[in-house]
């Protein structure tokens, strides 16, 4: 791989985590705005730097290797493929970070949360099959069983949580200021997992670039930085139009529903990271916990259409990647050997 086009790699892994921040800062800090827990400013300089945090501890835990970047990804076919011409992965890499930024952008202006991640394996999955390898089927596997047990786990969780909460505020032993500072603590959890957990992503394919060059991924210090600023300096930017979805739209939530959803979000997501390897998504998470604390009390309470829209739009986030991944790797493949 060239250094112009390693250069162009890294950049737009810095773009795409960026991006990934700025479209899932509703994931942390919609409910606390929504019910006036915390100002909107606030409530976005909290989750930043919880963010930038979250990430630069995620990356420090990690062991980077090629091997576990690779495997994260989904890419042992698409990089045993282009064994022999490195700057072919290198236009590979870009064509799924651009379709994966595209797609935020695009869910962004429609307002409705996505996965970045679910995103980044369907264009994956598209141009490693134009590329001419074998789709590495079982990771997709994996990670469509856990679209749909993640969801349903966070919804049910919300759900009993709310009705503890419920219980205890019949009883007089939770006041509003308890659940709201408990409430700012479970978004802070949010903020801080979502920095560990989607770190990963930018970082493992500059760590696939630079293994493709000869270079080793050690010393990778300024690039992890670099990330940890960029998720941070996204959620800074806020993604209000998914804020609104979540926080208004969907139900009209409380102080005790955000709570609920909070922690079933931090608790859901907190299994990508202890024990199960596909990740899980926070977007998904978030959104179900929402709609989980709003049914209890009661499903008229839930804007099913708008949690239907939601769910469509999760369902078409691999498919529309894969089909526009495939799309601009043709074309790229196609101008270069022209």
């Amino acid at each position: 791989m060239t250094p112009t086009l390693l250069l162009l790699v890294v950049l737009t892994a810095l773009a795409m985590a960026y991006m990934n921040g700025f479209h899932d800062a509703s994931n942390a800090v919609s409910t606390t705005i929504a019910t006036r827990t915390l100002r909107e400013s606030t409530a976005l300089a909290m989750a930043a730097l919880l963010n930038l945090l979250g990430a630069l501890l995620g990356m420090a835990l990690l062991v980077v290797t090629a091997e576990w970047a690779v495997r994260l990804l989904g890419m042992t076919p698409l990089t045993e493929a282009t064994a022999d011409s490195p700057d072919r992965l290198g236009l590979a890499l870009l064509a799924i970070m651009l379709t994966t930024i595209g797609w935020d952008l695009l869910t962004w202006r429609l307002g409705m949360p996505a996965s970045t991640w679910h995103a980044f394996l369907g264009a994956t999955l598209g141009v490693t099959l134009v590329i001419g390898a074998t789709a590495a089927w079982g990771q997709l596997g994996a990670v469509l069983a856990v679209s749909l047990v993640g969801p349903v786990l966070s919804a049910g969780l919300a759900f009993a949580l709310m009705h503890g909460l419920l219980r205890l505020g019949r009883h007089e032993r939770l006041q509003r200021g308890h659940l709201r500072f408990a409430q700012t603590l479970s978004a802070g959890a949010v903020a801080t997992g979502h920095g560990i957990n989607d770190s990963r992503l930018p970082l493992a394919v500059v760590v696939v670039a630079a293994t493709a060059t000869g270079s080793t991924p050690m010393g990778m210090l300024g690039i992890m930085v670099a990330i940890a600023v960029a998720v941070g300096a996204g959620t800074l930017g806020g993604g209000h139009r998914i804020i609104r979805t979540l926080g208004r739209r969907l139900t009209d939530l409380t102080v005790a529903q955000g709570l609920a959803a909070e922690i079933s979000a931090a608790t859901t997501m907190s299994l990508s990271l202890f024990g199960v390897s596909s990740p899980i998504s926070t977007s998904h998470a978030l959104a179900s916990s929402v709609v989980g604390a709003g049914a209890a009390e009661g499903l008229r309470n839930v804007r099913w259409r708008v949690a239907r829209n939601i769910v469509l739009t999760w369902l078409a986030t691999p498919l529309a990647s894969a089909l526009v991944g495939a799309a601009l790797i043709g074309v790229a493949l196609e101008f270069t050997t022209s």
